[in-house]
């Protein structure tokens, strides 16, 4: 082998000189910056590891593109979710680091909440509760008051010993959370000092801790203090302790949003002299809980109780209900069984039944020859609702030409035309499928259907431009004055615009409490007397004739380019 002046061999030393080639190479290639086309190509990429909890991986692509030689709009969000990765995978400093990065060069970013909310997370996680608070406080519009106090609970009500909560409690004297769970702490001690029991009504005093005041927690017990005022229980899935930090939104955020318009309506409520005294309970499947509230003599003040949502727990409140003449709404079923003898159980909602014969008593008002057929989807609901369907329509002397579970365009019965079709579908593209079928079969009706077959926002706008009518029980007029002012008050309380079950929760605590303010011996008697149909964000209640169901039925279609009401 060929050596040099120094004795060591030259094939090593090309060796060595090429690997430090490859390793300048390399350092020269890593300080090129990318087009922001190719950066954003990266991001998007690392978005999508991050939707499939591919954490390390998203976390990889991310690292490079935090670069500070890198000031694109898309930068913000790298360092986010670069945080949000770091406290997926436990790596807490990495995640507090990426966060102040992003503090120190994009003060301004429109997101920069949801980034003090994180960081606050993370503090929370690693108990570092004074510096979390700081930026707990930070916090404006960008997350929502009941978010904030959701992940505050989600922490402090680890919190077991009542010395832990009053060193909190005077460390953060304004916080309503640490104060509650204190109060909770004292409340369940059969041994509490007079000085604690003392503490404990202050606190509830200057909390107004007889009712929630921001998020809802796990209740167990209730304070009579009405005064005359009406004291509703409100027993939904909330499931506290699923609750993730790292979320600002979750799947039942429809519990949340009715929750949050039943306290306003509470506000609307305090200006018509109705006081109002509204207790929340975390009821979901298991019966063993509302059990043992019902045991403990929970409910025993109780005038309205709203849910609960699963049959396991409603057979257990319904028991309750029926020995002691309590009112039980049910805030969302269409079950005409939950209410069947029962003289103070209801529907807030319609039942299929009551669906079926507004929609018919409407295609007879038509003149629409008397016959129907009949598709329905794939879900038990949408069965059932298609033979509801039949049932009424056979009662008032319609014939079913057909009815079948729709798939494809075969199953489109030509050998007859109705006089009107039916579809009964859960699936949003159920019925524009439906109805490109019955146009290449070339049968023409006008078609009454069930809005949840529809995609209002992705279908094209001639599936809609014909004899369609909609029974659509989440129908908002927005033109209303009271829709505008309750989106204003709801925009000003939680910083975003409110869902149909914000609406739903305020209407529905509006009304029964209106019903029950002379006396449950009257509420029947004010149920029977009218249409409640004005001083409501959505249609209103009609249980007149005895009903213990709701009767309004927003029936729409659209016309001269907007959808409107035709029918309810």
């Amino acid at each position: 082998m060929k050596r040099n002046a120094s004795g060591k061999p030259l094939a090593r030393r090309y060796s060595n000189l090429l690997i430090l080639l490859l390793l300048s190479y390399a350092s020269v290639a890593q300080q090129v910056a990318l087009s922001e086309k190719d950066y954003a190509l990266k991001y998007k990429k690392a978005v999508q590891l991050y939707a499939d909890q591919k954490y390390f991986e998203a976390k990889d692509e991310l690292t490079p593109l935090t670069s500070r030689k890198y000031q694109n709009s898309m930068v913000p969000y790298v360092l986010y979710y670069h945080a949000l990765c770091s406290f997926k995978l436990l790596r807490n400093f990495e995640s507090r680091n990426s966060l102040r990065q992003l503090f120190e060069r994009f003060p301004d970013w429109k997101k920069i909440d949801e980034a003090y909310y994180l960081f606050a997370n993370v503090c929370f996680f690693e108990n570092y509760i004074d510096e979390g608070m700081q930026y707990i406080n930070r916090i404006s519009a960008g997350v929502s008051r009941q978010d904030v106090e959701n992940m505050e609970y989600f922490y402090f009500s680890k919190y077991k010993d009542p010395t832990q909560l009053k060193v909190l409690n005077q460390k953060f004297p304004n916080n309503a959370i640490i104060a509650q769970l204190l109060v909770d702490n004292i409340q369940k001690n059969k041994y509490a000092s007079k000085e604690d029991l003392e503490l404990s009504d202050r606190l509830t005093n200057q909390f107004n801790l007889g009712e929630i005041s921001g998020s809802p927690k796990r209740t167990t017990t209730i304070k009579k203090e009405n005064n005359g005022a009406i004291d509703v229980a409100v027993l939904l899935p909330f499931r506290l302790f699923e609750f993730d930090p790292s979320k600002s939104s979750r799947a039942n955020q429809y519990i949340y949003d009715m929750y949050a318009g039943m306290k306003l309506a509470k506000e609307k409520l305090e200006t018509e002299q109705i006081n109002i005294n509204l207790y929340t309970f975390d009821i979901d499947r298991d019966a063993r809980l509302i059990s043992e509230l019902i045991n403990n003599g929970t409910f025993s003040q109780i005038d309205l109780l709203i849910g609960p949502l699963y049959p396991e727990a409603n057979k257990v409140v319904n028991t309750f209900v029926k020995s002691n003449e309590v009112v039980q709404v049910h805030p969302l079923s269409n079950n005409r069984q939950l209410i069947v003898n029962d003289k103070t159980t209801f529907l807030a909602s319609p039942s299929y039944e009551i669906q079926a014969s507004k929609a018919l008593d409407y295609i007879n008002s038509q003149n629409a020859p008397r016959s129907v057929a009949i598709y329905f989807g794939n879900t038990r609901k949408d069965s059932t609702f298609a033979y509801i369907y039949r049932d009424k329509a056979l009662e008032s002397g319609i014939e079913v030409t057909t009815i079948k579970r729709f798939s494809t365009i075969e199953d489109i019965d030509t050998k007859r035309k109705p006089g009107h079709i039916f579809l009964s579908g859960s699936d949003n593209t159920f019925g524009s499928k439906v109805i490109n079928a019955l146009d290449k079969k070339k049968v023409s009706a006008p078609i009454m259907a069930a809005s949840s077959a529809f995609d209002f926002e992705g279908s094209s706008l001639g599936i809609f431009n014909r004899q369609l009518y909609l029974i659509q029980l989440d129908y908002i007029n927005r033109e209303k004055d009271e829709v505008k002012n309750f989106r204003s008050s709801y925009f000003n309380s939680q910083n975003i615009a409110p869902s149909y079950y914000g609406c739903w929760g305020y209407d529905m605590l509006l009304f029964y409490a209106r019903m029950l303010n002379a006396g449950k011996t009257k509420f029947r008697n004010n149920l029977d007397a009218i249409e409640y149909t004005q001083g409501y964000v959505l249609d209103g209640f009609d249980y007149t004739n005895g009903s213990n169901e709701n009767k309004i039925v927003p029936i729409i279609r659209y016309q001269d380019g907007k959808f409107i009401e035709v029918a309810r």
